[in-house]
């Protein structure tokens, strides 16, 4: 999981790099996402492949991800959420390689597959869940 994160750390800082200081997600970083997609699908860990990325709704980072030891009947979405989403938020909040998406106030959604392609579960954290004053 650890792996996982960091990978899309990575990947949030590519795109950081390409926002620059725009309102909203620029040309340059619909480039820069497209260009890590040609390395896509690629091996995150043993039990994560990440199928790519896209932006949508002009602010919305979408990571991509499938799951290629699990089937969706056998996936228990509320302990799924409790597992994954908690570490993300952290994670958004405390790297600041990800201030200026925050900033613009990006939301990042998370999107898994299982192993056929059958949609598992997605969510997304908006500049809400990031922002809060725990």
């Amino acid at each position: 999981m650890k792996k996982l994160l960091a990978s899309a750390i990575i990947i949030l800082s590519f795109v950081f790099t390409a926002c620059q200081s725009s309102e909203a997600i620029d040309n340059k970083a619909i480039k820069v996402v497209m260009k890590f997609n040609e390395k896509c699908p690629m091996m995150i860990d043993a039990e994560t492949q990440m199928d790519g990325i896209e932006i949508k709704n002009g602010n919305t980072i979408v990571y991509k991800y499938r799951l290629i030891n699990l089937f969706a009947a056998r996936v228990d979405t509320a302990q799924f959420n409790r597992a994954l989403r908690p570490g993300i938020i952290n994670t958004i909040k405390t790297n600041a390689e990800l201030n200026e998406l925050k900033r613009i106030k990006s939301s990042f959604e998370y999107y898994y597959r299982d192993r056929d392609g059958k949609f598992i579960y997605s969510f997304v954290i908006t500049p809400e869940d990031y922002n809060d004053q725990e």
